[in-house]
């Protein structure tokens, strides 16, 4: 199972012809996911873009097709486990990033984002990058 990270999902809405004939090839049995933090990014680039009411419906017309997870207990102790070990290393990944990641890995998916650096950072965390 596969959750896609903010950069994905714009390309989704953009119509990416990469992206698109990568999703082509997935087999039916798998799911695509993204997550509430994901959504919250959508929302703000609509809020933020030079026709915000065309963005809005464009970026819930996508999630209301796309499972969206949400954080847990689970998720929230593997964040918190990340961050001090991230800190410890002088490593730290902006925070919504690294809640990406611990709901991604909470749930033992793939990461499919372009942002492969900040990501890299974490050693369980499984990335895929479908823009390459």
């Amino acid at each position: 199972m596969y959750v896609l990270d903010t950069d994905h999902c714009i390309e989704l809405l953009r119509g990416n012809p990469l992206l698109l004939s990568r999703l082509a090839t997935l087999s039916d049995e798998v799911e695509i996911y993204t997550t509430v933090i994901n959504a919250a990014e959508l929302f703000y680039g609509a809020y933020r873009s030079p026709e915000p009411e065309r963005s809005l419906s464009e970026a819930r017309a996508f999630l209301e097709d796309i499972h969206v997870l949400f954080p847990d207990l689970r998720a929230a102790e593997i964040y918190g486990r990340l961050k001090a070990e991230l800190s410890r290393k002088g490593e730290p990944i902006p925070d919504n990033d690294l809640l990406i990641a611990s709901i991604t890995l909470s749930h033992d998916f793939i990461l499919v984002t372009h942002n492969i650096r900040h990501y890299s950072r974490i050693s369980d965390l499984k990335v895929e990058d479908w823009l390459k």
